[in-house]
């Protein structure tokens, strides 16, 4: 049950990544909208889930996209592991935090992508990924806010369920 809606919530994000007009861009870059869900929800869990999220949505990523489909795995699997491992060393409630982890994040994510799969000359990657890192972690901060309230409201459901009882 634990897996149903970070699932979900991949899939919708592919489908509009791909469907995600051209105008839509910041230096060349689209927001990456599998890798924006990824790290919202690995920020809000521990490495394992990270981990088995982020090789979900290499896999759904992959498939969309068609091409290199192993390195998607690879970088989100690794991303994904990141955002768990950094919740539980480094997080706190600070508004701030989600969205430099977001950046950071898509960072580490993109540069591992380019090693593994170089497509682009250099110059024209950095720039691209420095866009790409300013929207993610805009719209992660936006996500990431979204799943805490959502997931506080549930707390409160089940606390107010077990007083019933």
């Amino acid at each position: 049950m634990r897996y149903i809606w970070p699932i979900i919530s991949l899939l919708i994000a592919v489908g509009l990544q791909v469907n995600l007009p051209s105008a839509v861009k910041i230096f060349g870059a689209k927001p990456d909208l599998a890798l924006v869900v990824l790290i919202a929800y690995a920020l809000a869990a521990d490495p394992m889930f990270g981990a088995i999220l982020g090789f979900a949505a290499g896999l759904i990523h992959g498939s969309a996209v068609g091409i290199s489909l192993g390195s998607f795995i690879a970088t989100r699997t690794i991303t994904g592991f990141l955002a768990g491992l950094l919740t539980t060393r480094v997080f706190s409630e600070n508004p701030i935090v989600p969205m430099f982890s977001a950046a950071w994040l898509t960072l580490v994510n993109e540069l591992l992508f380019l090693l593994i799969n170089p497509r682009l000359a250099p110059a024209v990657a950095f720039r691209t990924i420095g866009g790409e890192c300013l929207f993610n972690s805009l719209l992660a901060l936006l996500l990431y806010w979204l799943l805490k309230y959502l997931e506080t409201r549930r707390k409160i459901r089940l606390v107010n369920a077990r007083m019933r009882i």
